[in-house]
């Protein structure tokens, strides 16, 4: 535990005690109103945006299938997709490193329409009322019309957007190299707040009922208020932040580069435990009540008691893993740089079945209504069911 310190503030004196690395910076009502459509909506069974829901908990309350499932849907950029896919009214949203954004209808194995951009695209599309955000190496935030694929709006940055976007209170909340976070209104893209830290935000934000969440590289985890962007408390982990966090158990979950996965209280921000791996930790986890799962880049892909910290198993795969985990009830699938794409028990971490691609799954999965749609390297987006 490090930084113990006490404020003292007494109507005058009242003491509250903050430890492990958490740094209150203002005292924010926690009553404060904000949208309800920030809340944990885990038994929702879209997967419309990276890690699927506004908390990034990457579960949905289903159970799948365990026998291997047949690929229906292999389409081709025109260059290696370091996104995830998106899922949104029967469509498939993700971008290339050709600078392209697609909307592919994934029934009749149709492209409806490409967007292009003047840098390759390695931030997840959110799909939210009909409209896909995104950010682009070019530095911009877009807003498309996820029928058409007409440019709404576009809003600069000061550097390139590898983060994704989370969107609630209409407004849009992602990162960027410049090293700010920013709240953008939904309707025009003008921003509502921004907030700027020691050095680039890659992580895509958690939202909770009032609270934002996201990871620097400058090794900080900060919380916001939603709605103004004031500070409320920020951790300091021993390297940069580039796994983007899940609220679950009222708890804060996320990697680091000093190769830990930190369980944080998320109102205060105080270290509840940590679980130290031997390599990078970029994969973000998914949460259930019970359990937290995540790759790192030692090649492993971990199973942990979600309010412990205990070890419950190892699955080792052949490549480093920056892939975050998709998570159903009883399956939970991950990739890795072996360029396989696994689906595991997720109760003993028994593998179920693997699909192979032609190079590095370093995307991340989605999941809809007994499909898996995963992208890899080799420019490819696969469905399987």
């Amino acid at each position: 535990m490090k930084n113990l310190f006490f404020v003292v503030v007494l109507l005058s004196v009242f003491m509250v005690s903050c430890s492990n690395n958490a740094e209150p910076i203002k005292d924010i009502d926690q009553t404060t109103t904000a949208s309800e459509k920030a809340e944990d909506n885990n038994d929702q069974l879209s997967w419309n945006k990276f890690k699927a829901n506004t908390a990034n908990t990457s579960h949905i309350d289903v159970d799948m299938k365990i026998e291997k499932p047949e690929l229906f849907l292999k389409y081709k950029s025109k260059d290696r997709i370091s996104t995830s896919p998106s899922i949104y009214d029967g469509v498939a949203y993700f971008g290339s490193s050709d600078k392209f954004m697609y909307a592919i209808d994934f029934e009749n194995s149709k492209v409806l329409w490409s967007f292009k951009v003047d840098d390759d695209i390695r931030s997840n599309p959110t799909v939210v009322d009909g409209v896909v955000y995104f950010g682009s190496s070019d530095s911009n935030m877009y807003a498309l019309d996820a029928k058409t694929g007409e440019l709404i709006w576009k809003f600069k940055t000061g550097d390139i957007i590898m983060s994704s976007p989370n969107v609630a209170n209409d407004l849009v909340y992602f990162g960027s190299y410049d090293s700010y976070c920013y709240a953008l209104n939904t309707s025009d893209g003008t921003v509502n707040w921004k907030f700027k830290t020691g050095d680039a935000v890659y992580a895509s934000p958690a939202l909770g009922n009032t609270d934002v969440y996201f990871g620097s590289f400058d090794g900080h985890m900060y919380a916001l208020d939603q709605l103004s962007g004031k500070p409320i408390w920020k951790f300091k982990a021993e390297n940069a932040i580039a796994s983007s966090p899940a609220i679950a158990n009222d708890k804060i979950y996320f990697g680091s580069d000093d190769h830990n996965l930190y369980a944080l209280d998320r109102i205060n921000g105080n270290l509840i435990w940590s679980y130290k791996t031997s390599q990078v930790i970029n994969s973000s986890p998914a949460v259930s009540e019970n359990s937290v799962y995540f790759g790192s880049y030692d090649y492993n892909f971990y199973c942990i008691d979600a309010n412990t910290g205990d070890e419950k198993w190892i699955f080792k795969t052949e490549g480093p893993i920056h892939s975050s985990p998709a998570l159903t009830n009883n399956i939970v699938f991950i990739g890795s740089d072996d360029f396989n794409l696994y689906a595991l028990d997720a109760e003993n971490g028994a593998p179920l079945w693997s699909h192979k691609a032609n190079d590095r799954v370093h995307t991340s999965p989605a999941i809809h209504k007994g499909m898996v749609f995963v992208c890899s390297f080799d420019n490819y987006l696969y469905g399987l069911k």
